[in-house]
């Protein structure tokens, strides 16, 4: 890493807020392959300090979850975030 990239940019990409249901709907799409996700869902009150976390994505998972993140404005920490929270609700529910 050089001291070049540590400047500051503008965002990549707008906040665009939509409904909850909007948003559902988009990600369902997503989750079938389709390119219909244009919907953000805002942060929800962290109540805990963020950890830092490393780990490794190949090439097309880098490429989908940056696409993602473009399409919907979204920092793709919170994509995982919200993957993960999903995640837990569905393994919940079939219990």
């Amino acid at each position: 890493m050089s001291l070049s990239s540590l400047k500051k940019s503008a965002p990549s990409a707008e906040l665009k807020c939509r409904s909850v249901d909007e948003f559902i709907h988009g990600a369902e799409l997503y989750a079938n392959g389709l390119n219909g996700v244009t919907h953000a869902a805002p942060e929800p009150d962290q109540h805990e300090p963020l950890k830092r976390a490393t780990f490794t994505l190949g090439k097309v998972a880098i490429n989908k979850l940056n696409a993602l993140s473009e399409n919907t404005g979204i920092a793709k920490s919170r994509l995982i975030r919200m993957w993960l929270d999903n995640q837990l609700v569905s393994r919940v529910g079939q219990h």
